[in-house]
């Protein structure tokens, strides 16, 4: 959560025209999709992985020490390669080049640093992913069999909930879109088609 609060800062500047205009094309952008998505979510998934699999497969989780540093080992390699990213995309560096050197331009020189911490963060990522598989291809393979069932349900603390039956009919849910849709876009649209307007009228040429 603590990675996709900081990308959450860089999305609004994605979200700003003017701003978005400035960094889109830069290294920014894979900066901040890797705090977003390939954080909170890969983290997420992996954290899921950990509690899910063992009970899929009946046994116990292996190499629980590779496990336990998996997920911050992720997060520093995440930090040095998307806070460099950041860094360097408001420095002008590009993204999706094909040549590295940049054809010798003396701009790349200032990004070359950065990019090396970027680099070690990649390592690092590299690393924490190995540990994800082999701690998942571990508890496939060579876990031991859990000593009691894994696969729990839930239990009511209560009886039959009493339902407002109104909140299942979809057709009042569409309508309640339509009147929310008409209601946001209705007077823009009409503002705007009743705005003067320029240009040709249009003609026939033949």
């Amino acid at each position: 959560m603590l990675l996709f609060a900081i990308g959450g800062f860089g999305g609004a500047i994605n979200a700003a025209f003017g701003m978005n205009s400035v960094v889109h094309n830069t290294a920014w952008i894979q900066g901040h999709f890797h705090l977003t998505v390939g954080s909170a979510v890969a983290l997420t998934f992996m954290g899921v992985c950990y509690w899910l699999v063992p009970k899929l497969v009946d046994r116990d989780l292996e190499l629980g020490l590779l496990a336990k540093w998996q997920p911050y080992l992720w997060f520093l390699g995440m930090m040095l390669f998307s806070i460099s990213n950041h860094i360097t995309g408001i420095m002008g560096m590009p993204r999706r080049v094909y040549e590295a050197t940049y054809g010798g331009a003396e701009a790349a020189a200032q990004w070359k640093g950065l990019t090396l911490v970027s680099a070690g963060g990649g390592v690092l990522l590299f690393a924490s992913a190995a540990f994800f598989l082999l701690v998942m291809l571990g508890t496939v393979t060579a876990g031991r069999k859990a000593q009691q069932p894994t696969l729990e349900f839930a239990e009511p603390l209560e009886g039959e909930p009493r339902k407002l039956l109104v909140f299942d009919k979809i057709w009042a849910w569409v309508a309640v879109a339509i009147i929310l849709v008409a209601l946001a876009y209705a007077y823009p649209l009409a503002d705007h088609l009743s705005m003067e307007t320029f240009g040709s009228r249009g003609f026939k040429p033949f």
